[in-house]
C-alpha cells in the first residue's frame, strides 16, 4: 500500500471517529477539545482500537493546524485592541505568566525531571486555555461583562506571550545557550522581526488587499491570507524563530484591514478541519500506559496548575487595586491549561529535547482542567456577577 492511500485510510478513521466522539461532547455538554483528545487516543497507536499505526505522518497535518491556529488568532487581535488593553489587562497576564513558570520548573525538577522536560513544563503551565474560556463566555452570555472583557485582555496578552515565549525557546535550543544575556538578545531579535513585521505589513499589506479585492474572487483572497500566513511561518522558521511566529503576525496585520472580517469567515472552517486534527493527532501521541506510572506527577501537577494560576491571577488583579471577590472570580475563570499546552509540547518534541512520557502526563493534565474548567468558569463568573 503507498504511504498516500494509507494516509487517506488515516484521515478516514480519524475524521469520523473524531466527529463521533465530538457529537458525544456536544451532547455531554463538555469542551470540544476533550472529545478529539479522547477520540485520538482511540484510534491511536496506544489506543484500544490503534485504527492509526504511523502517527509521523499526521505530525505535518499538526504543523499546518498549528499555523492555522495561529493565524486565527492573530486575525482576532488588531493592534486597537492592545492598546485598549493597557497596563492592567498586561501586567495581571506578565504577573501570571511569570508565577507559573517558576512554579512548573521547580515542580519538574523537583520531580527529578531533566532541564528540558522541567522548562517546557514550566511554559506549557503558564498560559491559560482562551478556547475554552472564550467559548463558556459565549455559550453564558457573558462577552460584554466587565469580568469577561478584563479576562479576554489578560487572555490575549498571554497569547502574545506565549508566541514570543517558544520562539525564545526555540532559538535557545537551537543555539544551546540559556544565560541571560543570550535570552535577552534572543527577546529582542524576536522583538524586531516582529516590530519590522508588523511595520511592513501594515504598510503594504491593506494595498495588495485592496487590488485583490477588485477581482470579487473569494478563492484569491483565501489563498492570499493563507498564502502570508505560511509565507511568514516558513521565514520566521529560517531566521530561527517558530513557525507560530510568522503565522500569529500574519493574522495581526490582517486584523488591521477592513478585510479581516471577511478572511476570518472564509477560512473558519479549514482551520477548524485542521485544529480538530491537530488535538486528535495529540491524543493519538499521548500513551496512556505511562500514566500509571506517572499517576502521581499528573496529581501533583493538576493541583499546581489550578491553585497557582488561581493564586497568581488572584495576585495580579489584587495588585491592580481590585477587591478579594472580584480578584477570586478572575483567579477561578483563569485556571486551566489548553491549546497552547500543546503547541509548547509539539515544539519541544519537533527540537528532541522533551521525554515521551511528557506528552501523556501533561495531556491528562489538560483533559482534566479542560473538564473542570468551564465549571469553574461559570463559579468565578457568579462571583464576580455583583461587579457587572
Amino acid at each position: 500500500m503507498s504511504a498516500g492511500i494509507e494516509l487517506v485510510g488515516d484521515l478516514g478513521y480519524l475524521l469520523i471517529v473524531c466527529s463521533g466522539v465530538g457529537a458525544l461532547a456536544y451532547i455531554f455538554k463538555q469542551p470540544m477539545i476533550l472529545g478529539f483528545l479522547v477520540a485520538g487516543i482511540l484510534i491511536g497507536p496506544f489506543g484500544p482500537f490503534s485504527l492509526i499505526k504511523d502517527t509521523e505522518m499526521l505530525n505535518n497535518f499538526t504543523d499546518i493546524a498549528i499555523v492555522l491556529l495561529l493565524f486565527g488568532v492573530g486575525l482576532a487581535f488588531p493592534l486597537r485592541q492592545l492598546r485598549a488593553i493597557g497596563k492592567l489587562g498586561t501586567g495581571i497576564a506578565v504577573i501570571e505568566v511569570l508565577v507559573m513558570l517558576g512554579i512548573g520548573f521547580a515542580v519538574g525538577a523537583g520531580l527529578g525531571w531533566k532541564f528540558y522536560d522541567a522548562m517546557f513544563l514550566a511554559a506549557a503551565l503558564s498560559i491559560s486555555s482562551t478556547a475554552i474560556i472564550v467559548k463558556v463566555l459565549e455559550d453564558m452570555g457573558k462577552m460584554e461583562a466587565t469580568s469577561s472583557i478584563l479576562m479576554i485582555g489578560v487572555l490575549v496578552i498571554e497569547d502574545l506571550v506565549a508566541v514570543v515565549m517558544i520562539s525564545a525557546m526555540h532559538a535557545g535550543v537551537i543555539s544551546g545557550s540559556f544565560d541571560f544575556v543570550q535570552v535577552m538578545t534572543t527577546i529582542g531579535q524576536i522583538g524586531l522581526f516582529i516590530g519590522g513585521t508588523i511595520v511592513v505589513g501594515v504598510l503594504l499589506v491593506p494595498r495588495l488587499f485592496a487590488l485583490v479585492a477588485r477581482l470579487e474572487r473569494y478563492e484569491i483572497t483565501v489563498l492570499f491570507a493563507l498564502g502570508m500566513a505560511f509565507g511568514l511561518a516558513f521565514l520566521s522558521y529560517e531566521l530561527g524563530f517558530s513557525a507560530a511566529t510568522g503565522a500569529f503576525l500574519a493574522g495581526v496585520i490582517i486584523a488591521g484591514t477592513k478585510f479581516s472580517e471577511q478572511v476570518s469567515t472564509l477560512i473558519m472552517p479549514t482551520r477548524e478541519i485542521f485544529t480538530a486534527i491537530f488535538f486528535v493527532t495529540i491524543g493519538a501521541l499521548m500513551d496512556l500506559t505511562a500514566i500509571a506510572e506517572y499517576w502521581v506527577p499528573v496529581a501533583i501537577i493538576t493541583a499546581v496548575t489550578v491553585l497557582g494560576k488561581l493564586a497568581a491571577v488572584y495576585g495580579g488583579v489584587r495588585v491592580f487595586g481590585f477587591d478579594k471577590q472580584f480578584a477570586l472570580g478572575i483567579g477561578l475563570s483563569m485556571a486551566q491549561l489548553g491549546e497552547f499546552s500543546f503547541i509548547v509540547l509539539k515544539a519541544g518534541q519537533d527540537l528532541g529535547v522533551i521525554s515521551p512520557f511528557l506528552f501523556p502526563v501533561v495531556g491528562m493534565v489538560v483533559a482534566l482542567t479542560t473538564f473542570i474548567g468551564p465549571m469553574l468558569v461559570k463559579f468565578g463568573t457568579r462571583v464576580v456577577a455583583v461587579y457587572e
